[in-house]
């Protein structure tokens, strides 16, 4: 991946609920081919329990692409939905 760029609405955002990991779950699963070839990215992370979160790739046609699962004990977020495409991610309204 070359860079990935956030809008700043979503980097503040992330910063309010330490959840950067979130960002580097996503930069590390674009080696994934499966991952890689899709243009447009839907992303819909969730929170399962205290530590686990879930992570749900779309092709923006309900499609799941992959779930992924990582842990941290640190994100104060539920549920968020982030979109990425050309090279940049960021909410569904800054659209």
């Amino acid at each position: 991946m070359r860079n990935l760029f956030i809008t700043t609405t979503l980097d503040d955002y992330l910063k309010s609920k330490n959840a950067f990991a979130i960002v580097d779950q996503i930069i590390e699963l674009q080696k994934n081919p499966e991952v890689i070839n899709e243009d447009f990215q839907v992303w819909k992370i969730t929170k399962i329990d205290e530590i686990t979160f879930s992570m749900e790739l779309q092709d923006g046609n309900l499609n799941v692409i992959i779930i992924h699962y990582f842990q941290s004990t640190s994100i104060k977020i539920f549920e968020l939905t982030v979109w990425f495409e050309n090279s940049t991610l960021y909410f569904p309204n800054e659209r």
